[in-house]
């Protein structure tokens, strides 16, 4: 037998030319493949003024102070929000949970797919006789203190004021937040959904300094992210209607200035891009031949990972009991328009993020291809699957209804050095109690 004793010197050399050659030979199995830029998507905290979700009622606040509502009137009484999303129409709680999850992330960015704000009025000055069209409207010529208070206007920025203010600690902690504008953002609802541009000025006075601070973006990306790039606030669907009716797969009918509503930029070989999916005079469609040359463009530049982002879904997810209408997607809007925006987008295997369904879904829509479709528009707002109405009781999902249809959630996307890019999606029930659960995880196409 040997004596170790002995021979440990032997053992030593031995040791160390077998280190040697694992080292020089089989080094890159042990390398790890580092994340390099990570972003986060969700859309919908607005609360509602009229019809809450149960999960968020709360009996000592019936009737105690009242709510604004979108009409440019006042208020109605406070359906059970507390007084502080009574007046600011956020739910709070549980926006400001998802976010504190997403800051443990470390997200390098925060998508927000629209409805930050209840909006849905129009956003100019006072006015007299409101009706439910909208019609028969005339401005106030000496509006009092009241008038301006109750304005849609005054409504629209305080409510964008708190919603800046409650998102203000992710710039400050290194998530850069990207807005989307939703349909409350730029349509009025008594103008019959439509959308107005004294609310997409509004949008652009509310939003403008994220669109896009190139500096303050800059110095929140990690050093291995790659270079910003590519952003021209003049890079937007060129305003080009001139009687169009119908579709047409080279122009998009735009008959305002969308800049800063629609708008795209590079991080190293990765591209983002925003649509407004309800433009003035064209609600529910989306900027498709703008978007197919913007994304040729890209490709012609060297991106290889292509990521959309929008209010409205291109198709409706049909939850139990669901009862959708033709604003609800691109689709039931347009179908024609949807698939030919759906095409573009799994031309590039581009994945398209969207809000507007208070839910979360993932789905490949066409069957075919390999680009997703990610409903994460549970970041607050009323959940769409619900059983029972009262308001005054927890709404109840179907029994046939999946878990998930109501649990706040949201996206959280991994882009590696080596290309690879794989999407997690995580939730929590509507009590908020249970721990964040992970939803699903996804490896996503690219160029």
């Amino acid at each position: 037998m040997f004596d170790l004793k002995i021979n440990r010197p032997l053992q030593k050399i031995l040791l160390a030319a077998t280190l040697t050659m694992v080292s020089a030979f089989a080094a890159p199995a042990f390398a790890t493949d580092s994340v390099v830029l990570t972003f986060s998507s969700v859309g919908d905290s607005r609360q509602d003024p009229t019809g809450p979700d149960g999960s968020t009622y709360q009996a000592a606040y019936l009737n105690q102070g009242n709510c604004a509502i979108p009409t440019g009137t006042g208020s109605n009484p406070n359906p059970g929000l507390t007084g502080q999303d009574c007046k600011w129409l956020q739910n709070t709680k549980a926006i400001t949970k998802i976010m504190r999850t997403i800051q443990s992330q470390k997200a390098n960015l925060l998508f927000f797919n629209g409805d930050m704000v209840m909006g849905y009025g129009k956003a100019g000055v006072p006015v007299t006789a409101r009706t439910t069209t909208g019609t028969g409207e005339t401005a106030i010529a000496n509006p009092l203190v009241s008038d301006i208070v109750a304005s849609d206007l005054m409504q629209f920025y305080q409510q964008y004021g708190f919603w800046r203010g409650m998102v203000a600690t992710l710039m400050e902690t290194g998530t850069y937040v990207v807005p989307v504008p939703g349909n409350h953002e730029v349509q009025c609802k008594r103008c019959g959904k439509k959308a107005q541009i004294e609310n997409e000025t509004a949008w652009k006075d509310n939003m403008g300094d994220l669109i896009l601070d190139q500096t303050r973006l800059n110095n929140l990306l990690p050093a291995n992210a790659g270079t910003l790039a590519n952003w021209n606030v003049n890079n937007a669907p060129a305003i080009n209607y001139v009687g169009m009716t119908g579709y047409d797969s080279t122009k998009d009918i735009i008959t305002t200035n969308q800049s800063q509503l629609s708008y795209s930029f590079d991080i190293g070989k990765s591209h983002f891009v925003v649509i407004n999916t309800d433009p003035v005079g064209k609600d529910s469609h989306a900027p498709t031949a703008w978007l197919s040359n913007d994304l040729a463009t890209a490709k012609t530049n060297g991106a290889t990972h292509f990521f959309v982002f929008g209010h409205k879904p291109a198709y409706y997810y049909s939850y139990t009991g669901s009862a959708p209408s033709s604003s609800s997607s691109l689709n039931l809007a347009d179908s024609v328009a949807a698939n030919a925006f759906w095409t573009v987008i799994n031309n590039y295997n581009a994945t398209y993020f969207s809000g507007h369904e208070h839910i979360y879904n993932v789905t490949q829509p066409s069957g075919t291809g390999t680009s997703y479709q990610v409903i994460v528009g549970a970041g607050g707002s009323p959940f769409e699957d619900f059983e029972s109405t009262p308001v005054a009781s927890p709404q109840v999902a179907p029994t046939s209804s999946l878990a998930t249809d109501r649990l706040y959630s949201w996206a959280t996307v991994s882009i590696y050095q080596s290309g690879k890019v794989v999407m997690n999606t995580y939730g929590f029930d509507e009590t908020m109690a249970k721990p964040v659960q992970q939803l699903g995880s996804f490896t996503l196409a690219t160029q």
